[in-house]
């Protein structure tokens, strides 16, 4: 009997559910007109006063752009505060609840999730957010000062109810990304200096190398994009504290004549204290950007020996003993014939130029030309002899030359315009030398067997 009583009892409470939502909830048609709790312009909106999340913030507009005033000076995230103006100023109330509600914490607005005020001029308009209804569609709302208690999305709650750290700049380092032109990281590896020039990136300190353009560029759209998770202290009390005695890494970047400087401290749970030295705050990002900032310089040095590529290549001289291959872009006879590689051979088995075969010239190229270094040394190995050098010239005016040592199994790269010397596979560069040998002396094509004699016809 008692199970029956149960299930009679629910049987009511979803009833009465269901008349409340068919009754209130949806007594609005689809194509009824909302009206805009405010009839304000987002432009015209100048000065906003945020309170939620246990925190008040003050917002101020002066020539287009907005500060925050309070709970300190500071520059906001713009797009955070753009979306908040755009919320005050398109917020629609979806239906009356209460004309003049007698107590307004049966609607959740005695103590709001929200409290929203602005001044547009001579206009001022308040917005307080409550509770949500039953059916969580909407949250009931109170504007100015007023009792009249009203609907408004739930999805309000998430562009109006922002804290001071969500409104604030949460970027760890500012700086302006485009006109980055050095990089200076420095942590326990050693100290390296990047800078820029045009679009090329060279690795000044230590030693003179390429940069990688990739890699370098990728650390500044990590520093740049990269967000504070949280603060930590309005300031530096005690720089031990946050291992700021001892960063674990100190990134400066440098716009012109301008510098901004990151530091990195102790990582606690996955997060890692930082400090932007422009201002006084201590802030923690996610350990993945610390971990980003131990690398080496070897890791900023551009891995590819080389940095013609066949298609750009112009003139490739190999020089191996006393044999030297030249290999030539030409352009064929005839009114529209394409261009086309031709070889010669000074030396040992020497031979005037001849036309190349173009797939054994396009795959001497590539190997070459794809040679990439796994490693950086200072200097050859003791013993290594020489064992190739190529010189190119590509695009216009470009010209670039590698001399290759062997001391056994490791092969070395160097470069005059890099200090040090280049490691890489021993493997893929005979690889290079087999597909050289292949453009001096083509394989013939295989011998084609001759034909079978027909069986002779039984008498």
């Amino acid at each position: 009997m008692r199970g029956v009583w149960s299930t009679l009892a629910l049987v009511v409470a979803a009833a009465g559910l269901g008349a409340y939502i068919y009754f209130v909830e949806s007594e609005r048609t689809d194509t009824e007109a909302k009206a805009k709790v405010f009839a304000v312009e987002a432009d015209a909106i100048e000065e906003i006063r945020v309170t939620a999340k246990g925190e008040t913030s003050l917002l101020r507009k002066a020539d287009g752009s907005w500060k925050m005033i309070e709970p300190l000076a500071t520059d906001v995230d713009q797009n955070e505060v753009s979306a908040l103006v755009s919320g005050i100023a398109n917020l629609e109330e979806n239906r009356e609840v209460e004309p003049n509600a007698a107590n307004l914490a049966e609607f959740g607005l005695a103590e709001p999730k929200a409290d929203i005020s602005f001044k547009a001029g001579s206009v001022n308009g308040r917005v307080r957010l409550g509770d949500q209804t039953p059916t969580a569609g909407d949250m009931y709302a109170v504007k100015d000062d007023g009792t009249r208690v009203f609907l408004v999305a739930t999805f309000s709650e998430n562009t109006l109810a922002r804290s001071s750290f969500d409104l604030r700049d949460k970027r760890v380092l500012r700086f302006e990304r485009d006109k980055a032109d050095g990089l200076e990281i420095t942590n326990a590896t050693g100290k390296a200096i990047m800078t820029r020039a045009d679009s090329t990136w060279r690795i000044t300190a230590p030693g003179n190398a390429r940069g990688d353009y990739g890699a370098i560029e990728g650390v500044l759209t990590k520093i740049s994009t990269t967000m504070m998770a949280a603060v930590a202290a309005p300031e530096v009390k005690d720089p031990v504290m946050y291992g700021f005695d001892k960063p674990v890494a100190t990134v400066v970047v440098k716009t012109g004549s301008s510098a901004a400087t990151l530091i990195l401290g102790t990582t606690v749970a996955g997060k890692t204290f930082a400090r932007d030295l422009s201002r006084g705050m201590v802030f923690t990002v996610d350990e993945s950007m610390a971990t980003d900032m131990l690398k080496g310089v070897d890791e900023y040095r551009r891995k590819e020996v080389f940095d013609f590529r066949g298609f750009t290549a112009r003139e490739v001289v190999l020089t191996r003993g006393p044999q030297t291959v030249t290999l030539a872009k030409v352009k064929g006879e005839g009114e529209n014939a394409a261009e086309k590689w031709t070889v010669a051979v000074a030396g040992d088995g020497a031979f005037a130029a001849r036309d190349a075969e173009a797939a054994l010239a396009d795959d001497l190229l590539t190997k070459v030309a794809g040679l990439r270094a796994q490693s950086f040394a200072t200097a050859a190995p003791a013993g290594a002899v020489p064992a190739l050098k190529v010189a190119a010239r590509f695009d216009e005016q470009s010209r670039e030359e590698v001399s290759f040592a062997r001391q056994g199994s490791t092969v070395v790269a160097t470069r005059a315009d890099e200090a040090g010397v280049a490691t890489f596979d021993a493997a893929a560069f005979d690889e290079a030398l087999k597909a050289l040998d292949a453009v001096i002396a083509p394989p013939k094509p295989p011998t084609a067997a001759p034909a079978a004699a027909p069986p002779e016809k039984k008498q």
